[in-house]
Parts: structure tokens; sequence; C-alpha cells
């Protein structure tokens, strides 16, 4: 069990693996202390041990107000938009409909009781820019196969699955390239294990025109007893407009590989 509670011992370091990141906590009479560094994301293994620190770590220290017995992980989603590139480009033809699932690597928030004390991607993303110099925002940037099914990947916690649905209501065929998904607006959600994220609906209206995007609030239809792990970064209507395609010849950058399924 990786998300949740784990106890602390006086100054004995837990150690944890997730994606590239490994983390090292351990508590000193009111203090939390914490180091980590990134490794090998093809090295990850998940597990909890207590001799890995590096010969010469870099602690970071909190005061709290009492002593510290118990630490919390807590999974997030990123802190900017995603820029998605499937692994294989598809088209979504006039007035059809599709669903499609991606994996996008999540934050690891570090609380005491319920303040997050700090928190660190457990893949650092490259950055690019969805958009034109005119308007645009600043995104991460990922590779990543995207597909109609998908099956839990329990060995991989630090990887959350996003339920997308896409409808072309235009006249003309959507090519999907790159898909611009704005995960500050989805809750996170874990079910039997695997991280979950709310389901995005996307209806396209032409290249020229704005997306209508609906965040639904609910746990996806795929897991609906799942249990909330953490709400949404941005608790702004469900319902939003926002371009949301683009070509590869639009947007210039290099992503961060994190791996075929």
């Amino acid at each position: 069990k990786v998300w949740g509670a784990h106890s602390l011992s006086d100054d004995v370091p837990i150690y944890w693996n997730l994606g590239s990141l490994q983390l090292w906590s351990k508590s000193i009479a009111d203090e939390l202390w914490l180091t980590y560094q990134y490794g090998d994301l093809k090295q990850s293994d998940n597990y909890t041990r207590d001799d890995q620190l590096p010969e010469t770590p870099a602690w970071n220290r909190w005061s709290l107000k009492q002593s510290l017995h118990k630490v919390q992980l807590q999974p997030a989603f990123p802190d900017l938009p995603i820029v998605v590139k499937p692994e294989y480009p598809f088209r979504v033809i006039q007035n059809v409909h599709t669903k499609m699932y991606v994996r996008i690597p999540v934050w690891v928030q570090v609380l005491f009781k319920k303040t997050v004390i700090t928190e660190l991607p457990s893949v650092v993303l490259s950055k690019t820019w969805f958009g034109n110099f005119v308007e645009g925002e600043l995104c991460y940037w990922i590779s990543t196969a995207a597909r109609k099914q998908i099956e839990p990947d329990l060995f991989r916690p630090f990887l959350c699955i996003c339920p997308i649905e896409i409808s072309n209501s235009s006249e003309e065929e959507l090519l999907v390239e790159k898909i611009c998904l704005r995960v500050g607006r989805l809750s996170l959600y874990n079910y039997q294990g695997q991280l979950w994220g709310s389901e995005t609906k996307i209806i396209y209206h032409g290249r020229d025109r704005v997306s209508n995007i609906e965040v639904s609030r609910k746990a996806p239809s795929e897991v609906s007893k799942a249990e909330r792990m953490a709400s949404s970064r941005d608790e702004s209507k469900v319902g939003f407009a926002a371009k949301t395609f683009a070509s590869l010849k639009d947007l210039p950058g290099i992503g961060f590989l994190i791996g075929k399924e």
C-alpha cells in the first residue's frame, strides 16, 4: 500500500520508489525530514526499505507542533495541463464519438495530518507551449498509448487512468495528434489499488473553434464504487470551452516518454 498513512520511527528513514522519484522520510523529535532524488524510470520497483540513502543526502526539515509518528502520501495531478501525444494518431469522422484511456503520472503529496508539507512529481516531465504566440498556455508533455480498452496496472501505482470521450460535431474529420488535458480540474479515485481520474468529455466544433469540455464530478462509470482520493486543484465550473486539439506541426517541444503500454 503506497497511498495513505505510514508509521515513522525516530531517525529511521522510510524509502519509497514511485516512478523515477526516490523519496526518504524520517522523524527527529518534532521535525519531519525528507530527501529525494530521481533515478531511472525503468528500474522503478515500488518497495519500502531503509538502506538506500545517498552518501550525502540533502535533507529538508519541517518543524511541527508535536512529535511525528505518521506521515501520509497522497496522489495529486500535475500543476499544469498535460499535452498528450498518442503513440498512433487516429481520426474521428463527423457525428461520431469515441472513448479512449490515457495514463498520466501523478505527483506525490506528503501530508502531516491534513496539511500538505510538500509535493513532488513522480516523473519529471518536459514542458511545452499549447496554442499560438497570442493565445496559449504552458503545459507538460507526454507521449503514451491512447487505448480503447485498458487494464489496471498495480505495478505502477504512480500512473492514473484518465478516460476521455471525444465527440466530433463538426462537418470535418478530426485528426487527433495532440490533446490538451486540463488535469487540474480532475479528481482522483482509487479502485482496488488502481488510480483513476474523472472522465473528461470533449465536443469538437471545428479547427478554428474552441471545444466544449465537461468534467465529471463522479468516479468514472467503469469504477463507480471507487474511493475518492483527492479533489481537483481547480474547483471551477464543470463545463468550459477551450482549444483542445492540435496537430504535430502546431507545437514544438520534446516530451518525456513514459513507456509503451
